[in-house]
């Protein structure tokens, strides 16, 4: 029987701390948990070995209305001055832009002159608006906490004076163009008068008033074509109704009258009443044939062609025959609606005539009317030219003094409503911060490397649900 013989070796530390480091990077997903915790812990550190930083903070404010001032000249013109609200517009925000000019280079490069250091140094401040507010709150950094204060008065004093550099430019600006155009405005009001005055000479208006005149008098003209065409009617209906119920128009009611007051026809009429009652009599006492009852009935037959013929030679030969023998004499009813109806046509007549004149009047100051109109309308646009020419002559005048005090419109006034605090203690590094960041960063990987580490058992349970 052979036996086995052993060597026996004797292990070193480096070799145990081989053997440690081989069975340790047998396990990746430990290795890996603790390079990212000491990558954790490495961070906290460096955050909280950095150099202190005091944070400096002020609120400035914008006001909410606007100012106005009026200065009224009799008889020459209005000088307004005013200054909107900063928030009158929905398109236009100050603050916006103020904080654009807090973070300008201007801005920043004379706030670093002032506290003596560079542009770098100094830093750019945090801007914070505050909605539906006129505040604008400002954070800034220092390495003390008295240069964080100085840093924020000097950022404010820089706003300031940036603030009046361009509100002074503004206003110089705005006096050079308006006296620029100062002669332009005498030259256009001269060029308006005499328009005015060659237009009067030329034309048939030389106020407005006489238009109103015009359209007066026409007024008053259709009211009186409406009130004679309103009684034109009423005679027209009438003499309508009362030539239907007697049978005649009013021309042959008044040839009907011319008819009667001839002396000839009314001797005719005699006779045939004459006529006419021998006629009755013998035809009550003999026969139609007697020679007297023959005699009789010629005598009506030639008086009734008599007066057919008289009639036919007065008032023509399209006459009924009931107007031959007709006696308004002896039907005074019928004579007076016979005199009715011709008068009524009579007052026709006349207020026909009448409506006619009106008509010809309305149409003459019309057109009268159409040339007023014309030319007032020209007069009123010159007299407009004119006044508005006088107007921005006067008023550009007094404007160069007036937008002298309007210097906020463009730029509103801006306050200190806190002034900038002096930090009592650093804003960082802060050690709850680190912690919580720390805290985080480390539950963080557990979860992830846990996520990946058990990937097939997650999968699986997964898949069984589904």
């Amino acid at each position: 029987m052979i036996k086995k013989t052993y060597q026996m070796m004797i292990i070193s530390p480096t070799d145990k701390i081989r053997a440690y480091i081989y069975r340790l990077f047998k396990k990746p997903y430990l290795v890996a948990a603790i390079f990212g915790y000491l990558s954790v812990l490495a961070m906290v550190l460096i955050y909280l070995n950095m150099p202190a930083k005091y944070s400096s903070e002020m609120d400035l404010v914008l006001p909410g209305t606007g100012t106005s001032s009026n200065v009224k000249l009799n008889e020459v013109g209005e000088v307004v001055s005013q200054t909107s609200a900063p928030y009158g517009s929905s398109s236009f925000n100050p603050r916006v832009n103020y904080k654009e000019m807090l973070t300008s280079r201007s801005v920043l490069e004379r706030a670093a002159l002032i506290m003596g250091i560079s542009v770098r140094e100094f830093a750019t401040p945090v801007i914070k608006l505050t909605e539906q507010t006129s505040i604008i709150s400002i954070k800034i950094r220092g390495r003390t906490a008295k240069e964080a204060n100085g840093k924020a008065n000097a950022l404010y004093q820089s706003l300031q004076q940036e603030l009046d550099r361009l509100r002074a430019d503004e206003v110089l600006r705005r006096d050079v163009s308006i006296k620029a155009v100062l002669t332009q405005y005498q030259n256009k009001l001269n060029l308006a008068r005499g328009n005015i005055v060659d237009f009067q000479q030329n034309s048939f208006v030389v106020a407005s008033i006489q238009l109103e005149q015009m359209v007066i008098a026409l007024s008053d003209l259709n009211e009186k074509h409406m009130l004679v065409s309103s009684e034109l009617e009423q005679i027209d209906s009438y003499i309508r109704k009362l030539s239907l119920n007697l049978g005649v128009s009013p021309s042959l009611a008044g040839q009907v009258f011319k008819l009667q007051t001839d002396a000839q026809f009314s001797s005719y009429l005699t006779e045939l009443d004459n006529s006419l009652g021998e006629l009755t009599t013998y035809s009550s006492r003999w026969g139609n044939n007697h020679p007297k009852v023959v005699a009789a009935q010629q005598r009506v037959n030639l008086v009734n062609s008599h007066l057919k013929q008289r009639s036919m030679q007065m008032i023509g030969i399209h006459v009924s025959e009931s107007f031959n023998t007709l006696d308004l004499k002896k039907q005074n009813n019928r004579a007076q609606l016979f005199a009715d109806l011709i008068d009524s046509s009579a007052i026709k007549e006349g207020k026909q005539a009448m409506l006619a004149n009106i008509e010809q009047s309305i149409a003459f100051v019309r057109d009268k009317l159409k040339i007023y109109s014309r030319e007032v309308a020209e007069l009123e646009r010159l007299e407009h030219d004119f006044n508005m020419a006088e107007a921005i002559y006067t008023s550009a005048a007094a404007r160069l003094e007036a937008s002298k005090a309007d210097i906020f419109a463009s730029y509103p006034v801006i306050q200190q409503l806190t002034v900038a605090s002096f930090p009592q203690e650093s804003s960082s590094p802060k050690t709850a911060i680190a912690l919580a960041a720390g805290f985080i960063g480390i539950i963080f990987i557990t979860l992830f490397l846990v996520a990946i580490w058990q990937r097939h058992n997650l999968t699986n349970l997964l898949l069984n649900k589904s």
